[in-house]
C-alpha cells in the first residue's frame, strides 16, 4: 500500500486518481522491465519509486496538469 507520498498530493499533480494509477502503474512496469537489479524484483519498490517520480515531476501523463 502506498503511504508516501500521500495520494492527495499525487492527485494534485496528475489531476485525478485514475491518472495517478495509470501513470504510476505504467512507470512501475517500465522500471521493473528496464532496471530489475535496482528494484530487487519488488513491485512495491517500483511503485514507490514511480510515485515519487510523479510527485517530483520527473514523469508525467498525457492528462497531467
Amino acid at each position: 500500500m502506498l503511504f508516501e507520498p500521500p495520494i492527495d498530493l499525487l492527485v494534485n499533480v496528475a489531476g485525478n486518481r485514475y491518472a495517478v494509477a495509470a501513470i504510476v502503474g505504467a512507470r512501475a512496469k517500465t522500471l521493473i522491465n528496464k532496471i530489475p537489479t535496482m528494484l530487487n524484483g519488488s513491485a512495491n519498490i517500483a511503485i514507490d519509486y514511480a510515485a515519487n517520480e510523479l510527485l517530483r515531476g520527473d514523469v508525467v501523463g498525457a492528462n497531467s496538469k
